[in-house]
């Protein structure tokens, strides 16, 4: 059983904690945040240690670190896990830009240490079984796709918004669109060349949200609205509208369209479905996912209502280290989607089309008797 110590210990912080308990190859022992007495609360609430990220990176019986700070902490407390002698597994993005990013990745490399990135979504029951329906040809030859982040950001449920509209990862493209570039990447490949525009919605933000922000008002550093248009190295062509100035949304989350079909997917941010596949001519059919374990309804644990697995790529890094084999979800893939993140604002924002120089191959495709050994019994 591989021992996991948390850095960071935000609103994403208790999934991850939670879920550690259907994991049958790891467990977190400790958790450790900036403030040392939230600390120690949120670790007693776990049933785990409290400790300082400084003594939690000493540590000689925890061997991977799962980095939950927020974005802009991502390359330094990352970093500072490797050299270490830690394996990460770090929340979206890997870094705050491609250079941070591509720097991680080659420092883990260099040190024979794996780095997984999420999300771990691209593990879930929806889109493998969306990844196996095209690979067979079941939509013939994918054609174009779209994809749709459209909601007025985080300002009245996160308990510390202020982030996520400054420079440094904020935005709705860093932030809700590496779960859409992730999952496009998986099911097609890696992506050539962008083109983008956008807006910044207002000036200023208001915190409404409970907690230590509210009533704060906030300046906005990034584009809160972008409209982008995708090439893949395949030849497929993608949409993705992402804004946090509408109200209301009614648009698909995402769709991909073939000479003999089309997907309807589930939202990238849970593991499960619903997933719908139509034929030519023919009406939306729901594909089962019953029999997939990352299908089963998980969250809230007091009233599931999603799958919400995350923690698996934790689980699945470990499995192939312990195998000797590629994780799913690493860390050149995790690159190229800081890639065309930055690719896509810088799009935006100069009106030029932007080409991308990163080439990672797909991870290889997870079916559901590897899942099922990543779970305990039941989980």
């Amino acid at each position: 059983m591989i021992s996991v110590g948390v850095i960071g210990i935000g609103s994403i912080a208790e999934v991850y904690v939670r879920n550690a308990a259907l994991m049958s190859n790891y467990r977190v022992v400790a958790v450790a945040g900036r403030d040392p007495e939230r600390s120690a609360r949120r670790a007693a609430a776990w049933g785990v240690e409290g400790e300082t990220p400084e003594r939690l990176l000493a540590r000689d019986d925890i061997d991977v670190i799962l980095n939950l700070t927020p974005p802009a902490a991502h390359f330094a407390t990352t970093m500072a896990a490797l050299e270490a002698g830690k394996h990460v597994f770090c929340e979206k993005t890997l870094g705050c830009n491609v250079a941070e990013a591509a720097a991680l990745a080659r420092a883990a490399e260099e040190r024979g240490l794996r780095l997984g990135v999420a999300p771990d979504s691209l593990l879930g029951a929806g889109l493998q079984k969306a990844r196996a329906m095209i690979d067979a040809g079941a939509i013939g030859r994918p054609l174009m796709a779209t994809a749709s982040i459209m909601y007025h950001g985080a300002d009245d449920w996160h308990p510390n918004p202020a982030f996520f509209y400054r420079a440094n990862g904020g935005g709705p493209v860093h932030d809700v669109g590496p779960y859409f570039l992730s999952a496009l990447m998986l099911l097609l490949g890696p992506i050539e060349r962008v083109t983008a525009t956008g807006f910044k919605g207002s000036a200023t933000r208001t915190i409404t949200a409970a907690g230590p922000e509210k009533g704060l008002t906030v300046p906005v550093e990034v584009l809160t609205s972008v409209f982008a248009l995708a090439t893949f190295r395949s030849g497929v062509e993608a949409s993705l509208m992402t804004s946090w100035d509408c109200w209301r949304n009614s648009q698909p989350d995402l769709e991909i369209h073939g000479t003999e079909g089309s997907l309807s997917l589930p939202h990238p941010n849970w593991h499960g479905g619903p997933l719908k596949y139509a034929r030519p001519k023919g009406d939306w059919e729901v594909v089962p996912l019953d029999d997939e374990p990352l299908a089963r309804l998980n969250w809230p644990p007091e009233n599931p209502q999603h799958s919400n697995y995350r923690g698996i790529g934790i689980a699945e890094m470990i499995d192939a280290m312990e195998r000797v084999r590629p994780h799913r979800t690493p860390s050149d893939l995790g690159a190229h989607v800081v890639e065309a993140a930055d690719a896509i604002v810088a799009s935006a924002s100069t009106g030029a089309t932007v080409s991308l120089n990163l080439c990672p191959p797909r991870p290889a495709p997870i079916d559901r008797t590897d899942v099922a050994r990543l779970l305990k019994a039941g989980g």
